[in-house]
């Protein structure tokens, strides 16, 4: 994929992007592209389930004239809508895989390579290539962006809009010009703030990135086009959203190799935001420790991996604003037996083990944890009542590219989501075995065909459903 180190970077940007080309690939950036996109595929049918996919497909669905398929009804949409809803249903569970840094590639980026390739018939080969690539444009921006202040946006709303029309530019095929047109598009859908984390907004961050993504794609290949040198301007897009600290030469800099690969992603074990994952996995250990008694528990001391005020929630107002409240995080990973799906639901929230924990839940920011992914950390200790101190430290949890999951891990998780979404276990294996081998299909039509048949919340009579991760009736 070649293009000019010496020119502005959007459009240097734009001739990576329109030069990208699958048989240049390495197989393991192909690879891992599967495994994020079949996480997403799992996240997006049990998501669909949720109340803001619903209200939004109630609102916005109705467009019988369109062609592309919405996961939880039967009535298709236009590319841009069907990239909103189904970007929507996506991140509804905050469970899909994590980039490094953090940024829900996934949420918005797929929705929209889903809908153009549906639309126009491309193969899924393609489809592949345009998320490696929109994964690229998307971690190059994050890290440049690692030390610098969002100044109250949240990382999705800002650089996923670009991510998604590049991805959206490579399915189209569009050409250098037409791709810096799009960019320069997508920069003024750019936005999203950090405050909506917990509410039903937040999901529309992503959803409205990959809405942003095939509207910008499609009308700069109609001819319209932005500032094609929106990224690099004096009021574009860096000096708009980020500090001093941004590092606008690593946007190119590291284009040579693949951020799928290296670092990689993590994929969430438990559905909420992606530091909650560290203190869920610590309360977990702690809960095997001998003389574990939660009834004598006088106080909860949580070390989280980031000190962030916006995490700190002692009394979360649902279910929904527990998966960004670290006291939340101790309570039900503390409390619960199994940490799944409908532990953020307002009646696990509610619950009197969950109640009764959640004010004896103390925050304490440790100075010494660092402050990177690939080396933070969590610790909870548990003070009992008769003095006794348990304590557990979590360094990686599963799913971390440093403790990968294995391939029987990944597809539980998958599993458990589909059946959550709707389908038996028989159609959620079929639809792994389809993504597995994504590249050599010829259309997205067998896997549409299966995930269509999500957002049904009970599975069916016939086939009993996997275990984990399942809504209660």
């Amino acid at each position: 994929m070649p293009y000019d180190h010496d020119l502005p970077v959007t459009r240097a940007l734009a001739e990576y992007i329109a030069g990208a080309d699958l048989k240049t690939l390495p197989s393991a950036a192909i690879e891992a592209a599967k495994v994020a996109i079949l996480d997403g595929l799992g996240c997006l049918a049990a998501g669909s389930l949720e109340p803001a996919p619903s209200i939004a497909r109630a609102a916005l669905g109705d467009q019988p004239s369109g062609s592309c398929t919405v996961i939880g009804t039967t009535v298709p949409a236009s590319p841009a809508t069907a990239a909103l809803l189904n970007g929507i249903a996506l991140h509804a569970l905050d469970f899909e895989v994590q980039g490094m840094p953090p940024a829900h590639g996934t949420s918005s980026i797929l929705p929209g390579v889903l809908a153009l390739s549906e639309r126009y018939g491309v193969a899924p080969g393609r489809a592949v290539l345009a998320f490696v690539i929109g994964w690229q444009v998307q971690q190059r921006m994050r890290t440049a962006a690692r030390d610098s202040g969002f100044r109250g946006f949240h990382p999705p709303g800002v650089v996923g809009p670009l991510s998604a029309a590049a991805a959206c530019a490579v399915v189209l095929g569009l050409s250098a010009d037409q791709v810096a047109g799009a960019i320069g598009l997508a920069a003024s859908r750019t936005g999203g703030l950090f405050a909506n984390n917990g509410t039903m907004a937040k999901p529309t961050h992503p959803g409205n990135a990959a809405r942003a993504g095939v509207e910008s794609a499609l009308l700069a290949a109609g001819g319209m086009s932005g500032n094609k040198r929106i990224l690099e301007m004096p009021g574009g897009h860096f000096e708009t959203f980020f500090d001093d600290r941004f590092r606008p030469a690593e946007v190119l800099g590291g284009l040579e190799k693949y951020a799928i690969i290296d670092p990689g992603f993590t994929i969430k074990r438990y559905p909420a935001e992606i530091y909650m994952q560290w203190v869920i996995e610590a309360c977990r250990q702690l809960r095997q420790k001998p003389g574990f008694d939660l009834d004598a528990a006088a106080e909860v001391i949580v070390e989280p991996p980031v000190f962030r005020a916006a995490l700190s929630r002692p009394r979360p107002v649902s279910g929904l604003d527990g998966k960004f409240s670290y006291e939340y995080a101790a309570a039900v990973g503390l409390s619960q037996d199994e940490v799944i799906i409908a532990s953020f639901d307002d009646e696990t929230a509610f619950s009197d083990p969950v109640q009764r924990l959640l004010p004896r839940v103390r925050l304490v920011h440790n100075p010494d944890i660092p402050q990177t992914l690939d080396a933070m950390w969590a610790r909870v200790t548990l003070k009992l009542a008769d003095g006794t101190e348990l304590a557990a430290r979590c360094d990686r949890f599963p799913g971390c590219p440093e403790r990968p999951m294995t391939r029987e891990q990944r597809h539980r998780k998958v599993v458990d989501c589909l059946t959550t979404g709707g389908l038996a276990v028989s159609e959620a294996h079929g639809l792994i075995a389809q993504v597995e081998r994504l590249e050599t299909l010829p259309s997205w039509g067998p896997i549409l065909e299966l995930l269509s048949r999500a957002g049904h919340p009970d599975p069916r009579p016939h086939e009993p459903a996997a275990a984990g991760m399942k809504r209660r009736a």
